[in-house]
């Protein structure tokens, strides 16, 4: 058999193995060489070569654009509560409870009428056994039995707050009817609610001669203060339920003075206080978001919630009516000798003085639509310009307690036993 052998081989003579060549030099030998000898049809469609980014960018807009409109959807929710203290959702159900109409006249189960409030589009008609809330229109919204002896009350936006003077019972209302009945720890002094819903009593107490108490519309308590030696007979909360209005009083020798503090529910430190001397502060208003308005004898005195300045009315007749209007406050001095003898004072919601005029007359009610002045007597009632002519009279031959002037051409007039609307007609 053949014999195979491994052949030897000289190292040093042999061929070298061949190197392996760079890896930059491969990747330049597989360089791809443009070349610009393509036709022209074939060059565009070359070119048309779309780069894809992917959703990124528009997922970047629409952030953007969700991000701008919550912004946008938040500031519009804080004007309008701003505007509407009693919230988005109230104001909404009660402009739904004001659609319709009813009818004149409503009769009141009740055999005195204490007292008529108008909050915007509606009515309030507090009687001796029951309150009730109407519309504009006619429509009675509710009517609910309250069974107090003494009843007082109070309004705002988001409601009505009824309490029994020197009791302490007291109850709650919105446009719909009785929302809760509350029992208070002490006997009432004084109460009212704001148009965020919070609300405040002043009571008795054991150790000092008045406490005040803020609640959160839920009931729960927010702030508390304590008046050691003067007593308490007015209470008043911002329409946004954040400031504390409240006014004391005490008798030395046998004369009255009065004062008036505000409080931001941070320090039982006032943030503002101011004394009357020789008399009562009657009633403390706070129709407006600027500024509450502080009744005494013969002046009313609008304060800013905010710097506190203020402007003021005086008159040496006596204050017998202040109402709020739409655009301020309407007031009758009168002559306490002469009841026929009266000053109406038309003032702005900051204070100012638009409209002075002399009105012989009795006036037991008042109030003001657009550029007239109502003044009603038992049987009567006289429409005013705002200049102080007589320009109608009109005999509704009953007797009226309170008047509320829902139109330019009539009136509602609430008696002890009814609610008559009442057309105007020219003398």
């Amino acid at each position: 058999m053949p014999d195979y052998k491994k052949r030897k081989r000289n190292k040093i003579l042999s061929k070298p193995k061949p190197q392996k060549k760079s890896r930059a030099k491969a990747i330049e030998n597989y360089d791809i060489k443009m070349s610009s000898g393509l036709k022209k049809n074939e060059y565009s469609k070359a070119s048309n070569i779309k780069v894809i980014e992917g959703r990124r960018l528009e997922n970047k807009k629409r952030f953007k654009a969700t991000t701008i409109t919550v912004i946008l959807v938040t500031v519009a929710v804080l004007i309008v509560n701003s505007v509407l203290p009693a919230g988005i959702l109230q104001s909404a159900k009660t402009a739904v409870k004001l659609i319709g109409a009813g009818s004149f006249p409503i009769s009141l189960e009740s055999s005195q009428t204490v007292n008529t409030v108008r909050v915007g589009n509606y009515y309030y008609v507090l009687g001796d056994t029951y309150l009730c809330a109407v519309s504009n229109g006619g429509k009675l919204l509710f009517n609910y039995q309250h069974g107090f002896e003494k009843p007082v009350l109070k309004t705002s936006n988001a409601g009505a707050l009824v309490y029994n003077q020197g009791s302490k019972e007291f109850l709650l209302f919105d446009i719909y009817g009785l929302k809760n009945s509350y029992t208070a720890e002490k006997n009432i002094l004084t109460a009212n609610i704001s148009d965020s819903g919070n609300y405040v009593l002043a009571t008795v107490s054991d150790k000092y001669a008045s406490a005040v108490t803020v609640y959160k519309k839920n009931g729960k308590k927010l702030y508390e203060w304590f008046s050691a030696e003067d007593t308490v007979n007015n209470v008043a909360l911002s329409k946004n339920g954040r400031k504390l209005a409240v006014s004391v009083f005490n008798s030395k020798n046998g004369e009255f003075s009065s004062k008036i503090n505000v409080f931001n529910f941070k320090s039982a430190t006032p943030l503002y206080s101011e004394s009357f001397e020789k008399g009562l502060i009657y009633n403390i208003d706070t129709s407006f978001s600027t500024a509450f308005a502080v009744i005494t004898e013969n002046k009313v005195k609008v304060i800013k919630w905010g710097s506190f300045k203020f402007k003021e009315y005086k008159n040496d007749y006596t204050l017998s009516i202040l109402k709020p209007t739409p655009n301020g406050y309407v007031a009758v001095f009168n002559r306490q000798s002469d009841k026929t003898d009266n000053r109406i004072a038309i003032l702005g919601r900051n204070g100012k003085t638009k409209r002075e005029i002399v009105y012989s007359g009795i006036i037991s009610d008042i109030d003001v639509n657009g550029s007239h002045i109502y003044c009603m007597s038992d049987t009567e009632i006289t429409t005013v310009t705002i200049e102080g002519q007589i320009k109608q009279k009109t005999v509704f031959g009953f007797g009226g307690v309170n008047v509320c002037a829902t139109s330019s051409n009539a009136v509602t007039v609430i008696t002890d036993s009814k609610i008559e609307k009442v057309k105007l007609v020219k003398e």
